[in-house]
C-alpha cells in the first residue's frame, strides 16, 4: 500500500518530485542519511487497529483500520519553523487532496483524513506529518 501512497503523491506533488520515500524505519533512515536538504515526504506506516468482531460460525469477520503518515520535511531557517510550516501550507493542501477519498485498490475503503501535526523541528528542518485511515475487513474460513 506505501507504493501505492507514493506514486499517487507523485503524480499531485510537483515540488516533490523525485524527492518522495516509503521507510518503515524513518528514525534508522533520517540517522543513517541526516535531514534532507531538500523539501521531501516520507510515507511511512502508522499501524493497524481492529474493531470488534461480530459473533459467527463458519467464517471470521473483522472490520479493522491502516492508518498510514506522510511526512513532510521543509528546511527552516527560522528558529520558530513558522516561515517553514506556511511555506508547507500548499503541499500539505495538496497532500490531503490527493489521499482524502481516494482506495489504493481496497474493495472496502477509502482513505480519510485522521490528523495532521507538526511531528518537530530539528536540524534546521520541520517536520510535518498527516495521517489518513483506510477501512478494510479480514476474513477467515473457520475450521
Amino acid at each position: 500500500m506505501l507504493d501505492a501512497v507514493k506514486e499517487r503523491l507523485e503524480t499531485r506533488l510537483s515540488e516533490f518530485a523525485g524527492r518522495i520515500e516509503t521507510s518503515v524505519d524513518l528514525t534508522k533512515l533520517l540517522k543513517d542519511r541526516g535531514i534532507p536538504q531538500n523539501s521531501t515526504a516520507f510515507v511511512v506506516p502508522i499501524g493497524l487497529q481492529g474493531r470488534r468482531a461480530p459473533d459467527a460460525t463458519g467464517i471470521f469477520m473483522q472490520d479493522y483500520v491502516e492508518t498510514i503518515g506522510v511526512l513532510l520535511v521543509a528546511r527552516s531557517y527560522d528558529q520558530t519553523g513558522s516561515q517553514a510550516l506556511e511555506k508547507l501550507r500548499p503541499s500539505i493542501q495538496q497532500v490531503m487532496e490527493a489521499l482524502a477519498g481516494w482506495s489504493p485498490g481496497s474493495a472496502f475503503g477509502v482513505f480519510e483524513l485522521r490528523q495532521g501535526n507538526v511531528a518537530g523541528i530539528s536540524g534546521g528542518a520541520l517536520f510535518y506529518m498527516i495521517e489518513f485511515s483506510i477501512n478494510d475487513q479480514l476474513r477467515i474460513t473457520v475450521q
